[in-house]
């Protein structure tokens, strides 16, 4: 119970912050930012944690970059000089493992920068920021992490990862699937801007990508023997704990408007 109170405040203060910083490319921009700097924090001291060398600087300045860069791409020419800055700094660098620093800097760059910048050509696949688009999308993501939690505890025998995770299980997944495409067709017709074969089929592909992430992120802490990627909010850990299924989903979401529909159009 003590737990429960701390969750649902934060839960709603996050579901808030979230949905009010969806209707401007800015205010998107500027939030998944500072969550891709707090997160690249948090992935420092999983990367330390197995004795891994990680160079924080770098890895900010490189990622701030990247993620500029998609959102802004005359900047690319600024991003392929630091990079080539970087590594000549290696070369100064008293590291006796410079491929391990390398890969795990550009590891924090790929991992948490590019995937958050994709929100807004996400939301703006029209050249005009759609803001209810973005809206549904999250949306879909905590309804497949909700839906997989209450058809588990219903109906959860058969466990699907329990290596990474020994509390998801195959009857919570599936259950998510049919709740999600639900979820999808509500949206269809609540104006968020997508047809329902859309909204039906990222349903589908939301569950599928999502558990994936959270199933990425639980590897990450526990090869590093950490529950929680942090305490930032409480009741629901760190910033990479609530973001593991958006990290993997907006990529998804891009190849998605990006890649299948103009391919199948």
């Amino acid at each position: 119970m003590k737990d429960l109170t701390k969750r649902l405040p934060t839960g709603f203060a996050y579901v808030v912050l979230m949905l009010s910083a969806t209707l401007y490319p800015i205010t998107i921009g500027f939030l998944f930012a500072i969550a891709a700097v707090l997160g690249t924090l948090e992935l420092k001291k999983i990367i330390e944690k197995q004795e891994l060398d990680f160079d924080l600087w770098p890895a900010l300045i490189l990622g701030l970059l990247a993620y500029a860069t998609i959102i802004f791409p005359q900047m690319q020419f600024v991003l392929f000089i630091a990079v080539f800055i970087y590594f000549l700094k290696q070369l100064y660098q008293k590291s006796k493992k410079p491929l391990e620093q390398l890969g795990t800097v550009f590891f924090a760059v790929v991992y948490l920068f590019v995937p958050l910048a994709l929100a807004i050509p996400v939301a703006s696949q029209s050249s005009n920021f759609e803001p209810k688009t973005l809206m549904g999308l999250f949306i879909l993501i905590w309804s497949a992490d909700s839906w997989a939690f209450v058809s588990g505890s219903l109906f959860g025998k058969n466990k699907l990862f329990e290596r990474l995770s020994p509390k998801k299980t195959w009857e919570g997944f599936w259950g998510s699937v049919l709740l999600t495409a639900g979820t999808g067709y509500l949206l269809s017709i609540t104006g968020f801007g997508l047809c329902l074969l859309d909204w039906l089929g990222l349903g589908v592909l939301t569950v599928f990508i999502g558990t994936a992430g959270d199933l990425f992120q639980s590897m990450l802490k526990r090869s590093a023997g950490l529950k929680d990627s942090g305490n930032l909010l409480p009741g629901h850990g760190g910033i990479l704990d609530r973001f593991d299924s958006i990290l993997f989903c907006l990529p998804a979401y891009y190849i998605y408007f990006y890649g299948l529909i103009p391919l199948f159009n």
